[in-house]
């Protein structure tokens, strides 16, 4: 390889090599389950890991699933140890962790693989690292590209290709990344609380704990509950887009939850920022949205709501309620859809509008401060991964 890394600590020097994982690691996924049944799952016991109880490389013990000890035993080739890297091999590709103080017995379940470096070689959160890299970030592209259901075998890891430098060198750089995802973690933990902070508040708001009041100090007149449909002006069905290279901003889930790149059409635009969107099919259906102005997406309808009632209020509310929503008003076995009697149905809780409007400025506004908190980590990510990209050349 002999290149040397835009990016490098002064005391350090001389080229970089290229290391084949295979020749200084032991590799192993779950053979098989060994008929273990979801159903042998116990309260406690060895913990069972999978990917989707590691979250920006942090393992969330207390949800991760438990086994029997006996069948903990029976696979002895997978029992983890402090500085193991594991990550997912089905599925969702990668989304690595490192296991550090391991205090009780842990193993991984069938959809993951686990790396036990020779660390004489190779420091292990380096690795780590690595494995957040463009070098692993490219071979589970080309794994998701030749592939209707993705799956990283043991041949692809055992042949994995990576930059090494010497292991003082390798320390140095994981300690520095340390460094970030600690405030990466803290600046996550400060997004949480605020989240915690406004569904306390929504909860106060909705049970009516937390009472309002005029500009003279009175009481405002009792809620009312009413069925959605009754505060509804008008209700539209997306329909099939014709794309185009520029044009009106497609209104899809990607586009609205994830802030991807828009798609363009060449529809009129139907939706504006007062209207409430509801995301009817699909495996997020129930899911709202409102603020924006463009083209209904096909799998969504919208609603404008009466004069009378304030749109960011219901939104609000609808909001508070989601997970009620999806349980109880979905439907379909496949695909799942809200049901159709959703909008006829669905009672709300009704205040007068001037009271709609101081709650729904004060849940705003916490809104605000958490879009700016999530903003500063979106920032402190990039500046990661640009690092990632000037070091690991």
């Amino acid at each position: 390889m002999n290149k040397t890394p835009k990016l490098r600590f002064k005391e350090f020097s001389g080229n970089w090599e290229k290391a084949i994982l295979g020749d200084r690691a032991y590799i192993k996924g779950r053979i098989g389950w060994k008929n273990l049944k979801q159903e042998e799952y116990t309260k406690k016991g060895p913990y069972l890991i999978a990917g989707k109880h590691i979250k920006n490389g942090i393992i969330d013990w207390d949800k991760c699933d438990h086994i029997s000890i006996d069948r903990y035993n029976e696979s002895p080739e997978i029992a983890l140890k402090d500085d193991d890297i594991i990550f997912s091999k089905d599925g969702s590709l990668g989304n690595p962790a490192i296991i550090e103080d391991l205090k009780s017995e842990a193993t991984i379940n069938g959809t993951m693989m686990l790396v036990r470096l020779d660390n004489t070689f190779i420091y292990p959160k380096y690795f780590y690292y690595i494995l957040n890299s463009r070098y692993f970030e490219k071979l589970i592209n080309e794994l998701k590209s030749g592939s209707s259901i993705p799956h990283i075998f043991q041949r692809d890891i055992v042949s994995f290709k990576f930059p090494i430098t010497e292991i003082k060198e390798q320390e140095k750089i994981a300690s520095f990344f340390s460094l970030i995802d600690d405030k990466i973690s803290l600046q996550g933990e400060k997004i949480e609380a605020f989240k915690d902070y406004k569904k306390g508040m929504m909860q106060k708001i909705f049970s009516r704990e937390l009472r309002f009041k005029d500009d003279e100090g009175r009481d405002y007149p009792e809620w009312e509950e009413k069925k959605l449909k009754s505060i509804v002006s008008k209700k539209k069905k997306g329909k099939n887009a014709i794309y185009a290279e520029s044009g009106n901003i497609l209104l899809n889930n990607e586009y609205m939850e994830n802030n991807t790149e828009p798609l363009y059409v060449e529809n009129e635009i139907d939706v504006n920022v007062e209207d409430i969107l509801i995301l009817w099919d699909g495996s997020q259906a129930g899911k709202m949205y409102t603020g924006f102005t463009g083209v209904l997406g096909s799998t969504f309808i919208a609603i404008t709501l009466d004069k009378h009632n304030c749109n960011r209020f219901i939104y609000q509310q609808l909001i508070y309620n989601l997970d009620k929503i999806q349980i109880a008003w979905r439907e379909g076995s496949g695909v799942p859809h809200v049901a159709k009697d959703f909008i006829e149905n669905f009672k709300v809780k009704v205040p007068a509008l001037e009271e709609q409007i101081k709650i729904y400025k004060m849940l705003d506004g916490i809104d605000i401060k958490l879009k700016k908190e999530q903003e500063k980590l979106d920032s402190l990510n990039e500046y990661k991964k640009g690092l990632l990209q000037q070091i690991f050349v």
